[in-house]
């Protein structure tokens, strides 16, 4: 089994989860799909905003579609490695007066502390984190 080499954020996952999600993403993830992994924050991320829909056939769709991502996509744990690089970065980031919010710190050190590149499409959540670390990303949006 080949290791996960990309990180897909939240915006990802939720894209994946429309009805018709940007093809040029969905090509891309579909190329690598086997070097592509999601994390706990991401999960829980995923789970509060199904859990927040309200019953119908948009929350059943939803739920599908992650239990699909979750049977997929390996899940890396937010673990201590990853919590002090986070800590580390955020510290940095705050001395420079640009706090990024608490997931997206944690999960860019989840990247980082696995050496993988984070795909997103907020590229300007990161870049407060980009500047302060070894952190990578990649926008794939065509």
């Amino acid at each position: 089994m080949l290791k996960a080499i990309y990180l897909l954020d939240t915006n990802i996952v939720s894209e994946l989860s429309k009805p018709k999600p940007n093809k040029a993403l969905v090509d891309r993830v579909l190329e690598n799909e086997s070097l592509c992994a999601i994390c706990s924050t991401v999960w829980q991320e995923a789970v509060q905003g199904y859990e927040r829909l309200p019953e119908g056939r948009r929350k059943q769709y939803i739920g599908n579609c992650i239990q699909a991502i979750r049977a997929n996509y390996e899940i890396i744990p937010y673990d201590s490695f990853a919590s002090q690089i986070c800590g580390e970065i955020r510290a940095k980031c705050m001395k420079a007066g640009r706090t990024p919010l608490v997931e997206d710190s944690q999960i860019a050190a989840t990247a980082i502390a696995n050496n993988m590149i984070l795909i997103t499409h907020n590229t300007a959540d990161y870049q407060a984190l980009q500047e302060n670390s070894m952190l990578k990303v990649e926008d794939w949006w065509g």
